[in-house]
């Protein structure tokens, strides 16, 4: 009797403690689990830093590797979201990072530098892994010591889930931060669980809970019947699971009447999916508010484009390189000069170039605007003056009056405008009218069989979307899209691999002389690339077949060139004949139509 008294005294106090406990709101239980999610993620971290001294096997390191790694993504969605800069230590690319600005260079740090280290035939370097494991839990600490101080809303809540969705089927399933341990998938489980239990926080706010909750564990289920990561369908699991997931929580937002994040982000901060065709704003770079785009703008921008006048031979003009017909490429091998011969770099597309953080093959150029500039002024392009272009529109009267519609609170016509005008022009070439943007916006009929099976090769087994980010598919980086990366590939100066010759163009080295930079080019988007042969900055592969064959053999490191530096794995890809023939199907199905 006196026992089960006492089992009765106990219930009665949990619940008056239950009841008098305050209500949590949503805010406050994902914050809590965030920060008991660091908690769990620092200690197994000690653990790891404990096995490592004591110098456990590689297969043993290796196996508690994962587990933290997979800890690591149960924190990712708001750890990239509120510490993006911290987590680059944490998290980032093992890549040295460069501050120009600062002509600073930072070492590489975190998981995927461990990764390394720990998924090598060599022997492991214990001071080198002891060392990197200290400074990750030394950022990991940071991350939640900048926490407490962060105050979070309803809307950064969703929109840092929201981001996660994106970076899943952007880098996630790409294996892009999990090169050596070949675990994307598993974490890829671990990022859907993660999301559903921070979501779950507003189990009581958002209507009809039950349909985001089965979307979720839709998906993973779809991911757990998956053999391996070559085999997995990313086609299906983004039109059918993530797709619908990211709409429903993007409807979930909208019930609720949890405001969206509006910060002038490339990315729009109430896209639904990366697949609409209003997801991206290409006016988010324009630095100043006046100077975004109008259609009589664009209009005067176009003209303007294909005015010979702007040359200094008066022939020469943007179109002479940039042809419609081609995807706005010229199909040289490297570009006619002002006067005799040829520039030493290939036309690029300029379509979806207001797309990315920074302009030319070597990134030299900060925006469309003074890109414009750039060309017009250099003397083995135009060799021309936008000042002398701004003197003859003023006594043009057809551009005059042009030119007062386009800025009518303009005094006078001065240069600036006409570069705004070209850049207006070039940033409205991004129309994601593709066959690839149909079928991801549900028209299942819009890709072949060959261009479905292309699209996973491209993710996956191929690699090409850990450097071509998807949609864009170019070097702008998801899921913020915020900064646009170059490469170092090793280009050949012709397509022979047997006597392979480095082509001797320094890229970014050009401009800056970090060693690091080398032969480094911005990474071009695969939008409309069977129109815009040949290829590479120095136009040296005549089909995409070659250029396919290039990276399946590594890059030029793989080919046996000393590139030190090369960014691109050297290890071979070994894509079939078959399977190269794939992603061929698939890239040309990325033509706007």
């Amino acid at each position: 009797m006196n026992k089960f008294l006492g089992i009765v005294a106990v219930l009665l106090l949990l619940m008056s403690t239950l009841c008098c406990k305050p209500d949590q709101s949503p805010t406050d239980e994902v914050y809590a689990r965030f920060n008991a999610d660091l908690d769990t993620l620092i200690a197994e971290n000690e653990i790891f830093l404990a096995a490592v001294r004591a110098k456990e096997s590689l297969p043993e390191l290796q196996k508690r590797f994962l587990k933290m790694r997979l800890l690591y993504k149960k924190t990712e969605a708001f750890a990239e979201y509120f510490s993006p800069t911290t987590v680059k230590q944490v998290n980032g690319a093992p890549l040295d990072e460069i501050e120009d600005e600062e002509n600073a260079v930072f070492e590489p740090g975190g998981f995927q530098v461990i990764e390394e280290l720990i998924y090598t035939d060599e022997p492991v370097d214990q001071e080198e892994l002891v060392r990197h494991v200290r400074k990750t839990q030394v950022n990991i600490k940071r991350i939640q010591s900048l926490w407490k101080d962060i105050q979070i809303t309803d809307s950064h809540v969703f929109d840092a889930l929201r981001l996660e969705l994106f970076r899943l089927i952007t880098l996630g399933i790409s294996g892009f931060d999990t090169p050596g341990s070949g675990n994307a998938l598993a974490e890829s489980r671990t990022v859907l669980n993660s999301f559903h239990s921070y979501i779950n926080a507003y189990r009581e706010v958002i209507p009809d809970f039950s349909k985001l909750d089965e979307q979720v564990q839709l998906a993973d289920e779809f991911i757990a019947e998956t053999k391996s990561f070559n085999d997995f369908d990313r086609a299906v699991f983004i039109t059918k699971h993530i797709n619908p997931l990211s709409q429903a929580l993007h409807n979930a937002q909208k019930k609720a009447s949890i405001p969206f994040i509006d910060d002038q982000r490339l990315l729009r901060g109430d896209a639904a999916t990366l697949f609409e065709k209003n997801a991206f704003d290409q006016e988010a770079l324009v630095s100043n508010p006046d100077f975004r785009s109008t259609p009589d703008r664009i209009a005067l921008g176009q003209k303007l484009f294909y005015e010979g006048r702007i040359s200094g031979n008066g022939k020469t003009n943007c179109g002479s390189c940039h042809q419609p017909a081609l995807a706005y490429t010229d199909g040289l091998k490297t570009s006619r000069g002002f006067e005799r011969g040829n520039v030493k770099r290939n036309a690029p597309t300029i379509t979806y170039a207001g797309l990315q953080q920074a302009m030319f093959y070597d990134l030299r150029s900060p925006s469309l605007e003074d890109q414009a500039a750039d060309v017009i002024h250099n003397k083995e392009e135009m060799h021309g003056s936008v000042e002398r272009v701004a003197e003859w529109i003023r006594s043009d009267a057809e551009y005059s009056r042009l030119f007062k519609k386009a800025y009518p609170d303009s005094d006078s016509i001065q240069p600036v405008y006409l570069q705004n005008a070209i850049a207006a022009f070039v940033r409205s070439l991004s129309p994601f009218s593709s066959p690839f943007d149909r079928y991801m916006r549900g028209d299942a009929k819009a890709l072949t069989d060959n261009q479905v099976a292309g699209f996973n090769l491209f993710m996956g087994k191929a690699r090409c979307g850990t450097c071509h980010f998807m949609p864009l598919f170019n070097g702008t980086i998801p899921p913020d899209y915020q900064r646009t990366e170059s490469e170092v590939l090793g280009v050949t100066t012709r397509a022979d691999w047997k006597r392979p010759v480095l082509d001797p163009d320094q890229g970014r080295g050009t401009h800056n002389r970090f060693p690091q930079w080398r032969h480094s080019f911005k990474t071009s988007t695969v939008r409309n690339i069977s129109k815009t042969a040949p290829y590479m900055h120095n136009g040296a592969f005549g089909t995409l077949q070659e250029v396919m064959e290039f990276y399946n053999e590594g890059g030029g490191a793989g080919l046996g060139l000393a590139v030190d530096n090369q960014t691109l794995s050297a290890g071979k890809l070994n894509l079939s004949q078959k399977e190269i023939q794939l992603v061929v199907d698939f890239m040309e199905s990325l033509a706007d139509q």
